[in-house]
């Protein structure tokens, strides 16, 4: 629950961070567009500009193939003018010439044109400046501004920013929906294992008093003693108690609030105890169990009852999910670091797509519309729990109706003096090398 509690967190921070590097993305780009935008139409007026003066009375203000031009910054120099003719700005001609010019360029947009012999330009006036040296040594600059300069380059950008507007407003209302999504699924998980915590904490209870009763009337009534009715109130009683247990459990090593009880536990024993606690079904399949040798002085540091849930656990399903006769093998391999526990049975196997999920909580296989056997689901999800509180790791290969191998690596005695993150580590290690 941890994990998946930061996960989410993650997710939720990310997708606002996301959104937000977005939004900047966008600024910039549309300020890059801006100052690109602003550039072209500089460089169209410019050369409107320049088509004009050059094509103007048959190209009398320029001197032939004199006439040149030097660009320094946003001024137009020319040299070579041969004279400005009084009154230039105004005569009917010279605007007719340069209205042509500059719709030639895609330049619909009222100007002012203005001829003044000092250079310096006001600052908050958009405008192109090009200079014309004249007769007699002196400057003459013919200044074109554009009061409406900044709306006539919105009204070229519209269709640009009117996407990115779209986009970014679909791209919020999506991360607003997917967050709220996951808030409303992070509520309705936390409201599910609660609802499943209570319910197992209220059914222990009577499950308790049941099995009471049953073994209060079974010696009351000595000829109900091996009454297969009374066996199976108590075989069905324990097996629920059993699972309202793991489900408590679970929540408590999810929650970090439970601490195992380890001690030095004998491997042999272990194994031993699981295959005598199900003795009795493991005799109304007849089912046949074969244990290897396993040394009297392999150890592991666990906590024997719930190591002991584990093995009890993996045998039962290897029980459970076998249509035939139960052939269930276990085998020990041990090295220097830890031990691995192999149960493999000829069962139904477990298909492909649903090997990753059966670890999961409430996840079982599924063959059509049917499960393979009953319970909660919660038998894989305890043993990966419990192993990976100690320090271990879980792993299955199967073949659907060829059988599944499930294998267990403990670390031994000599890895208890690691730190748990150097016990990870080792882990991980571990289970890249078998």
């Amino acid at each position: 629950m941890k994990i998946q509690r930061n996960n989410l967190s993650v997710i939720l921070i990310a997708s606002a961070l996301g959104g937000i590097a977005l939004v900047v993305i966008q600024l910039i780009w549309m300020r890059h567009s801006w100052q690109l935008s602003e550039e072209i139409f500089n460089q169209r007026v410019s050369m409107a500009l320049c088509a004009t003066i050059e094509t103007y009375d048959g190209g009398s203000l320029c001197a032939g193939s004199h006439c040149s031009m030097a660009k320094n910054s946003e001024t137009l120099v020319f040299a070579n003018v041969n004279h400005l003719p009084a009154g230039l700005i105004d005569k009917p001609d010279f605007r007719t010439e340069l209205n042509k010019t500059l719709a030639f360029y895609q330049i619909d947009l009222d100007y002012q044109l203005s001829l003044s012999t000092t250079k310096q330009c006001q600052p908050d006036v958009y405008q192109t400046v090009v200079s014309l040296p004249s007769l007699k040594g002196k400057e003459a600059y013919l200044r074109m501004s554009f009061p409406n300069k900044k709306s006539f380059i919105l009204r070229s950008m519209n269709l640009m920013m009117f996407a990115t507007v779209i986009i970014l407003i679909f791209v919020t209302v999506l991360l607003l929906l997917v967050n709220w999504s996951l808030m409303k699924q992070k509520r309705l998980l936390q409201t599910n294992v609660d609802f499943f915590n209570n319910m197992a904490h209220e059914f222990r209870t009577p499950l308790s008093n049941i099995g009471l009763a049953v073994n209060m009337l079974s010696k009351k009534h000595g000829e109900l003693k091996g009454n297969q009715l009374i066996d199976i109130i108590r075989r069905e009683n324990k097996q629920l108690l059993h699972e309202v247990e793991r489900v408590l459990q679970l929540a408590k090593v999810e929650n970090g609030d439970y601490a195992l009880e380890k001690e030095h536990v004998s491997v042999s024993q272990l194994l031993q105890k699981a295959i005598d606690s199900l003795s009795m079904p493991i005799a109304e399949r007849q089912a046949t169990l074969l244990l290897e040798d396993v040394p009297n002085d392999l150890y592991i540091f666990g906590d024997k009852q719930h190591l002991g849930n584990v093995f009890r656990n993996l045998l039962d399903n290897a029980l459970k999910y076998t249509k035939e006769r139960p052939l269930i093998r276990i085998s020990v391999q041990t090295d220097d670091k830890g031990v691995i526990v192999a149960v493999q049975d000829n069962g139904i196997g477990i298909p492909t797509n649903q090997r990753e999920m059966i670890f999961e909580k409430f996840q079982r296989i599924h063959h059509g519309d049917k499960h393979a056997a009953k319970g909660f689901g919660l038998g894989l999800a305890y043993v990966k729990s419990m192993i990976e509180l100690h320090n271990g790791f879980v792993r299955v290969s199967s073949e659907e109706n060829r059988g599944s191998k499930f294998e267990v690596y403990l670390p031994t005695v000599s890895n208890e003096g690691l730190t748990r993150s150097d016990d990870s580590q080792t882990v991980k290690n571990r289970q890249s090398m078998v």
